[in-house]
């Protein structure tokens, strides 16, 4: 397994894409930290089914928007594995609403989360990984949302534009210590939020997307790995787009 005795932190892991992201991880070798805000029954869960197939990981609650959270986050990861090879900023919330509609209080959350977050969770782990030697990978959870910019999605697709931007600037700065960052454009993905609201979710994204198909939470967490990897090391200030071939073809809702 390429990634034993790597450690990773996944923000957002109590559910969804991330929890996909984490159990990838952990099932290729990686001892993961999976952080969660007020979901930890879910967190649980998560750990529990990676545990149950072999796979090493630890549980902590986080509210990332506070600086101190993001910190004290690095510095549990560190605690619990000796290390921080790879920092995954997939925390986020979304909210729909045209720029009419949006309070300032909607987007003081997105972007206090979305971007503030991530922003400062990127520094905490560059920050260990600059001090532990040997370099490093750190990838932000974007969205095609932040490329195509639908209406509905006025203040969200703001912040995921930055994530697209933050990983440019992040890895001017962390590049001559050999670290790596990166962005996934994600793309409509089928998750249990989608179906409730419509049930023939990932029937409708398969007629969309050129491929055929829609995109899955174990799609991301695909691309993820792959960011992390060896094979990705000469590959920074980038973002994937893992979207079934949507922006370059595909019709909108």
């Amino acid at each position: 397994m390429e990634l034993k005795d790597k450690a990773a932190i996944v923000t957002g892991a109590s559910r969804e894409i991330g929890a996909a992201i984490a159990e990838r991880l952990a099932s290729d070798g990686a001892r993961v930290l999976i952080s969660h805000h007020a979901e930890p029954e879910l967190a649980e869960a998560n750990a529990a089914r990676i545990r149950a197939r072999g796979g090493c990981v630890a549980v902590m609650e986080a509210d990332l928007t506070s600086v101190q959270a993001n910190d004290d986050l690095v510095a549990r990861c560190v605690a619990e594995f000796g290390r921080l090879d790879f920092f995954i900023a997939n925390a986020g919330i979304t909210v729909f609403a045209t720029m009419m509609e949006t309070q300032e209080s909607v987007w003081d959350a997105l972007f206090d989360l979305n971007v503030k977050g991530a922003y400062f969770g990127a520094r905490a782990a560059t920050r260990q990984m600059i001090a532990q030697g040997w370099g490093g990978r750190i990838v932000f959870s974007s969205s095609v949302a932040g490329i195509r910019s639908p209406a509905a999605l006025s203040a969200y697709s703001i912040t995921k534009a930055a994530l697209r931007q933050m990983a440019k600037v992040v890895s001017a700065e962390v590049s001559p210590h050999g670290i790596t960052a990166n962005a996934i454009g994600i793309g409509a993905v089928v998750n249990a939020r989608n179906l409730a609201t419509e049930p023939d979710y990932a029937e409708k994204w398969a007629r969309y997307n050129p491929l055929g198909r829609a995109v899955y939470p174990t799609d991301i967490a695909s691309a993820v790995r792959f960011l992390v990897s060896q094979e990705a090391e000469m590959i920074t200030g980038q973002t994937l787009v893992v979207d079934g071939g949507w922006l370059t073809g595909g019709r909108s809702g």
